[in-house]
């Protein structure tokens, strides 16, 4: 996956709609010098992307590092599209050059002083990786822009280069052009501008299409633990703080450690990396299956917009109450070990097998089946053998089936496996699928031409295979126990009975086993 850089608190964002009690008069300059982009500038003060744009973290360290050095090399450099609200000038088209170019001057790559307020210290360590590559890039391209800077004006310089730069960054300008229109013209200029260049992808269309409905506002927040721009700023306070304590507590149950190839470790997230497109789908998906508690669930484009902040909260509120069934140590927790259900053997995430799980525990909640998570826990330590000794070929099936199949497909997996009631171990691979509409031979391809040097799945498959081995298993169910996510302390013999205390009378387990299964 390329990696892009968060640019996104360069230019605040800003609802078309909001204007203040006092308007301005703003003659349409015609081009837009780097100067406003300096802090104390007042145009960057009345600057603003509108706040349905993607946000500004499309661009790669290197194509940062180029832009800025054609801007100061006098390259050909695409005019800005504006338009001009009663109170605010709204980058149309251009966001990710005026960011970039605004980041240099900051030394700021989305670890700096502006993100880290824009983010409130929220930054993840692939965030500020990718931020430090991003500056060593620049640096060794142009240099920073503090360096340039104390050159203007002198005239005792040997490198011409610097100099020609030193002085572009006060004489350089970019040409604008301006939309004419009231608010939908521009909505609508933006859509025809962004399906050309570098379009945007499904998720982002629909998301931007559908940005008051309360599964869109809660994937955003989610995404950023309820930090950057709040698109929920709408809403009364109390439901803006709910909306932040819930997106905080979803995005620590999913995404927190973060995991980074190779795999070195079995704390691996639970909804993958934190790659906003991926993220995004995933979010959308599991709001939709989890949040809405209807069965079919609801569409995104089919739910009413949210006027006062309710919806989304209750929303969030249901989702976590199914994350917390997965993980967590809330007393109906599962403990679901997330390298044992929801990444292949080479440490590859997949979000079908997670939203899978999350659709089938929703609905057994939703239906109030006690009995469905007694199941599950008598027959756990076969369901984990089976997704354990065939990771590869669950993942080839995958591969193999439409979109639409895969999450229903993956849900009538984990549901087969509960009611399996066979005493012999676990079912074999062709019946399963057989079970859930899926047949043929399933062959594993994957070795037969192995490369000579050692790629980050195979290192990732070394580690995991061993160690999955050495996981710890709960006292009660036996099944895989993940200490660090989810975990329960148990008396063996009751406190009650006069059970102690004492480390002899004590077993680790599953909070669900605890509290629910061993009851």
């Amino acid at each position: 996956m390329a990696q892009r850089v968060t640019l996104d608190a360069m230019i605040p964002r800003q609802d078309f709609s909001v204007t203040s009690q006092r308007e301005f008069d703003l003659d349409l300059f015609r081009d837009f010098p780097m100067a406003n982009l300096h802090s104390d500038s007042q145009i960057l003060k009345l600057l603003r992307k509108p706040d349905f744009q993607r946000e500004t973290n499309h661009w790669t360290p290197e194509q940062v590092s180029t832009f800025i050095a054609s801007f100061l090399d006098n390259e050909v450099i695409p005019s800005l599209i504006l338009w001009k609200s009663p109170t605010y000038i709204f980058v149309i088209d251009g966001g990710h050059r005026l960011s970039a170019l605004r980041a240099w001057l900051l030394d700021d790559y989305g670890d700096g002083g502006a993100s880290l307020s824009y983010f409130r210290g929220v930054i993840s360590e692939d965030q500020r990786k990718i931020a430090k590559r991003t500056r060593q890039l620049v640096e060794k391209s142009v240099g920073r822009a503090s360096q340039l800077n104390d050159l203007i004006g002198k005239m005792d310089i040997d490198d011409e280069v610097r100099m020609r730069r030193a002085n572009r960054m006060v004489t350089r300008a970019i040409t604008l052009q301006w939309i004419q229109g009231n608010p939908e013209q521009a909505e609508t200029s933006f859509f025809k501008i962004n399906s050309q260049g570098t379009p945007l992808d499904d998720t982002e269309e629909m998301l931007i299409r559908n940005r008051k409905k309360p599964i869109a506002i809660g994937a955003r927040a989610i995404l950023r633990s309820g930090t950057g721009h709040q698109y929920w700023s709408a809403f009364a306070s109390e439901k803006q703080e709910r909306i932040k304590e819930l997106t905080g507590d979803i995005y620590q149950l999913l995404f927190e450690p973060e995991a980074f190839p190779p795999i070195k470790t079995l704390d691996v997230p639970f909804g993958g990396a934190v790659s906003p497109v991926d993220a995004l789908s995933l979010l959308i998906e599991l709001l939709t299956v989890t949040g809405m508690r209807q069965t079919p669930p609801l569409s995104i484009e089919k739910m009413a917009d949210d006027e006062d902040g309710a919806a989304t909260v209750k929303v969030l509120k249901n989702a976590l109450e199914i994350i917390n069934r997965i993980t967590g140590n809330t007393p109906g927790s599962l403990g679901l070990h997330p390298a044992v259900y929801f990444y292949n053997e080479r440490g590859k995430y997949s979000r079908f097998l997670f939203l899978g799980m999350a659709s089938l525990i929703a609905e057994r909640v939703g239906e109030n089946d006690k009995e469905f998570f007694k199941k599950f826990t008598g027959n756990r330590r076969k369901i984990e053998d089976f997704l354990v000794n065939n990771k590869s070929t669950i993942g080839l099936v995958l591969q193999n089936m439409s979109r639409a199949q895969r999450v229903p497909k993956m849900k009538a997996l984990f549901e087969f496996l509960t009611n399996f009631t066979k005493p012999e171990g676990a079912p074999e691979i062709e019946s399963v699928f057989a079970e859930i509409g899926v047949r043929g031979k399933f062959l594993d391809l994957q070795n037969l031409q192995p490369p000579q040097s050692f790629t980050d799945d195979t290192k990732s498959e070394m580690f995991i295979r061993p160690a999955l081995g050495t996981v710890l298993s709960c006292a009660i169910c036996g099944g895989y126990l993940q200490p660090t996510k989810s975990v329960s302390y148990d008396h063996v013999k009751r406190r009650r009975d006069g059970g102690s205390g004492h480390v002899s009378n004590g077993q680790m387990v599953h909070p669900y086993c605890n509290t629910g299964f061993k009851n």
